[in-house]
């Protein structure tokens, strides 16, 4: 059965901060002459450290974001109508066999890398059997699905993956396959490494925008790529600056003086309302499809017992949670953000209740000891703090000491690589990193995925893995939603997250900025490509 996709749709001082972003009002938000643009870089604000660009590791958001600047992935969601489905970008359109074993993908014909060396099948393969062979970022994706061998070139602009079985969102996961140059990484290849060495300072990407410099604890610089296949427009902002600046209140005031121009989303609420207020400022609310949680080992004592864990799921108070730290957000119903299709809304859903939390603490192997648990949150972040203060506060009243561990980004990705290593508690956010209700289910609770940020809960159980690989299997979508819904069932009843919230988007950026939109996948809404001077 062909499927053409037209047809599918599925801080520093004020003087270093000035001269470093290119000037203040009078120069930074002024057009330059003959062009609607800015006479310096774009300027937006990150707090998240990036930890690698390259394509095969990339797993967080702000990886993400350097990789969807500086790559092109074969399919890319379909941002143009507001949706997530994916949509050709690198491909034009793909025949999928009456197995859904055989995925046969055309490819466009007018692509060039930075490099100048034209984009062909050769660079599709190698970049999967790369991924594959690395082993990192978001290879899980395919693990057990696909081997190197079953992709295979057809001709210079078709491409042929034969899976080991049918796998529900096979052309979803591919957003999160960024193609490479594969001439120039053979060209800059050491040993057996796939060019892992060169990519460590350098990109050999399609992409919109090339690496001008990497300052890995404090910036990015973006170039327009002149050649892009998608061309370019006078407004464009063609030169851009990532920055990474930790403390909140010096993101604030480089949005608020003009010498930034967007700020990312992990900012306290009480920020958005301060720039609310702000004329010269938009602040952009979506409803989101992430998840707010707070993973517990299960593989670590005390959380390894079931009823400790619901003892803690229904000690934490989660009205205060969504509507004083942060504003008015939904509460979690379950792993899947309510706005993803295959969703449960009947999964089990706690709610405050001290007393039946105290009966499941005195059920539980550890009744009647002194039980303290590890509470892992970015502590510089003021959002972070609040919740560690909110759970030491509800879990005290049940006789539970917290101890709170202030870390970074980096330290926490780092003790998310062995359950040892994994705190008790540990305050997560999780965007969805592809359209699909399997990157909420299978993502971060079959076993194969463990040891990032997103399994931290350690969570192993037979009959889950069982029904979440017959999930990925099966092809009638209404049974393989069934089977995803059943396994949200037996994952929220044993209690493996506090699921707190399914947050309220917010964005906020100068008032003369145009083209930004919400698109709720993982990195994707900050496609500086898309933004462009009013």
């Amino acid at each position: 059965m062909k499927k053409n996709f037209k047809a599918l749709m599925l801080c520093f001082a004020a003087t270093a901060l000035l001269a470093a972003c290119g000037g203040g009002k009078d120069s930074g938000t002024e057009a330059s002459k003959g062009t609607n643009t800015l006479d310096r870089p774009f300027v937006y604000v990150a707090q998240q450290v990036v930890g690698s660009i390259d394509p095969a590791k990339v797993i967080d958001e702000t990886e993400i974001i350097a990789a969807v600047n500086l790559y092109d992935p074969l399919f890319y969601p379909d941002t143009a109508n507001g949706k997530m489905d994916p949509v050709p970008h690198l491909a034009s359109e793909y025949e999928v066999s009456e197995d859904g074993l055989v995925y046969t993908v055309k490819l466009r014909d007018d692509v060039t890398f930075h490099s100048g060396n034209p984009f062909t099948a050769d660079d599709v393969v190698y970049t999967m059997q790369r991924m594959l062979a690395i082993g990192q970022g978001n290879s899980w994706l395919w693990n057990n699905v696909l081997d190197a061998e079953n992709v295979k070139k057809i001709d210079d602009y078709t491409v042929e993956f034969t899976l080991n079985n049918a796998y529900a969102p096979f052309i979803s996961s591919m957003t999160q396959l960024f193609i490479v140059d594969s001439k120039l990484l053979e060209e800059n290849t050491t040993g057996d490494d796939y060019g892992q060495a060169y990519l460590e300072n350098n990109e050999a990407g399609s992409g919109p925008y090339t690496l001008s410099k990497w300052d890995r604890e404090s910036q990015i610089d973006y170039k327009a790529y002149e050649d892009y296949w998608k061309g370019w427009k006078d407004n464009q902002y063609k030169d851009v600056q990532m920055k990474i600046i930790t403390e909140e209140a010096t993101v604030k005031t480089l949005l608020v003086s003009g010498q930034a121009d967007m700020v990312h989303q992990w900012l306290n609420v009480s920020a958005y309302k301060e720039f609310e207020s702000n004329d010269k400022l938009v602040v952009q609310k979506d409803p989101s499809a992430k998840l707010q949680h707070i993973p517990m080992n299960m593989q670590k004592a005390p959380t390894d017992d079931e009823n400790v864990r619901k003892a803690i799921a229904a000690a934490f108070d989660y009205d205060s949670a969504n509507k004083d730290i942060l504003g008015d957000s939904t509460q979690a119903v379950g792993p899947v953000p309510i706005v993803v299709t295959g969703n449960n809304p009947d999964v089990t859903v706690f709610k405050q209740d001290l007393e039946q939390a105290k009966e499941y603490l005195a059920a539980s192997k550890y009744a009647g000891q002194d039980i303290s648990v590890d509470f892992m949150i970015m502590g510089e972040n003021p959002e972070q703090r609040q919740f560690g203060q909110l759970v030491s506060d509800n879990l005290s009243k049940i006789g539970i000491k917290v101890n709170i561990v202030n870390a970074t980004w980096p330290q926490i990705t780092e003790a998310a690589t062995s359950a040892e290593k994994t705190p008790n508690l540990t305050l997560i956010s999780d965007s969805l990193k592809y359209p699909h209700v399997d990157s909420h289910t299978y993502g971060i609770y079959h076993p194969s995925t463990q040891g990032s940020f997103r399994t931290m809960s350690w969570y192993d159980d037979e009959e889950t893995t069982n029904i979440l690989d017959e999930a990925r299997k099966e092809i009638d979508i209404d049974k393989q939603l069934e089977l995803y819904k059943k396994a949200q069932e037996i994952i929220t009843a044993k209690a493996p997250s506090i699921y707190v919230a399914n947050p309220t988007h917010n964005i906020a950026y100068a008032n003369y900025v145009d083209g930004y939109t919400f698109v709720g996948l993982m990195g994707y809404d900050i496609a500086f490509y898309n933004l462009s001077m009013k």
